[in-house]
């Protein structure tokens, strides 16, 4: 580790562990995708236009696929 890293205080010696504040910020993004899923699937049920509701079940469904991505490389 060179004296940058060092000082920083900020990187982790082994490369596969996450930092704290790392951490932190992956849950935050996991429960704005759950929310965002939640919200979609909620709007989409109370709207009446079908199209409209078929586009919001499609932007949930996105949100999902990022929430899934991001769990599936925590693995």
């Amino acid at each position: 580790m060179d004296k940058t890293q060092q000082q920083s205080g900020n990187t982790t010696e082994n490369r596969n562990l996450i930092a704290e504040k790392e951490l932190l910020y992956l849950k935050d993004y996991l429960s704005w995708e759950l929310l965002a899923i939640k919200k979609c699937n909620d709007t989409a049920n109370r709207l009446e236009d079908q199209d409209a509701a078929r586009i919001i079940r499609e932007t949930g469904k996105k949100h999902q696929e990022h929430y899934n991505a991001i769990l599936s490389q925590l693995q």
